[in-house]
């Protein structure tokens, strides 16, 4: 398995705290810890067990948290995620100066945090800056992390999904394998990009297939170029739907 991104928090808002930790979780990452002010931020951040950094812009009613999004980009060098309910053009202006990899706007939605977080390590690594935007945010992409490395998978070389416990095996093109500790149903309704979606089909309770990877179907087996899946009598009818087979 790989090993799990890990998040620091830095919000003031004790109920936003525990939703954006619980959604972390239940999405595959772990959470290095919480903190509720420019202190307790300095002092989460002096710890440097965490790969990616939760940072709301208004801590305390205050501006402090760009402060530390300034620190975070030039002393603790992690790409951070700037998280606010609203921007006025000063502080918009203030934030982009800090240079943050992402943007995330309450109330946060859980596909968008996931993808946020792949976007900003994204960006981090390219060494692009994010702009404020009000639109959620895309990816193509997702990273799982590899000892210090991060590893880049495109969705559209995603052969299959399988379940496997509390995790959801994902299998590549390349004939490796990696995981997210999300289950199959959640990775598929929420983490596999809505343009991609319908691409995706069951093909038994355990595995999803991109069809578009599909070579061959015989009435209980889809086989594709990695390895053949099986296909259960009430999954087929769909299956067929999506490769247009008419009878």
């Amino acid at each position: 398995m790989e090993q799990e991104i890990t998040v620091l928090i830095i919000e003031d808002e004790e109920l936003w705290a525990r939703s954006l930790a619980a959604t972390l979780e239940e999405f595959g990452f772990a959470v290095a810890g919480t903190a509720t002010n420019f202190a307790e931020g300095i002092r989460a951040l002096d710890k440097r067990d965490y790969d990616v950094v939760l940072l709301d812009i208004h801590l305390q009613g205050r501006e402090s948290g760009i402060e530390l999004g300034h620190l975070v980009r030039a002393h603790y060098q992690r790409p951070f995620i700037f998280i606010t309910a609203s921007y006025d053009a000063q502080t918009a202006q203030a934030a982009v100066e800090a240079r943050p990899s992402a943007y995330l706007t309450k109330p946060v939605h859980p596909a968008s945090l996931f993808v946020t977080i792949q976007t900003a390590i994204q960006n981090y690594t390219s060494q692009s800056d994010a702009v404020p935007s009000r639109e959620a945010p895309v990816a193509d992409s997702f990273f799982v992390k590899q000892g210090d490395r991060y590893r880049k998978i495109y969705w559209k070389d995603v052969v299959a999904l399988t379940s496997e416990k509390n995790y959801t095996g994902v299998l590549n093109v390349d004939h490796s394998t990696s995981f997210i500790r999300s289950t199959l149903p959640k990775t598929h309704r929420f983490l596999v990009p809505p343009a991609l979606q319908p691409g995706f089909v069951q093909v038994n309770r355990s595995e999803i297939v991109q069809v578009s990877f599909i070579r061959e179907l015989t009435r209980d087996e889809a086989r594709t170029p990695i390895r053949s899946f099986a296909v259960t009598e009430g999954f087929a009818k769909d299956l067929r739907e999506k490769l247009r087979i008419l009878s």
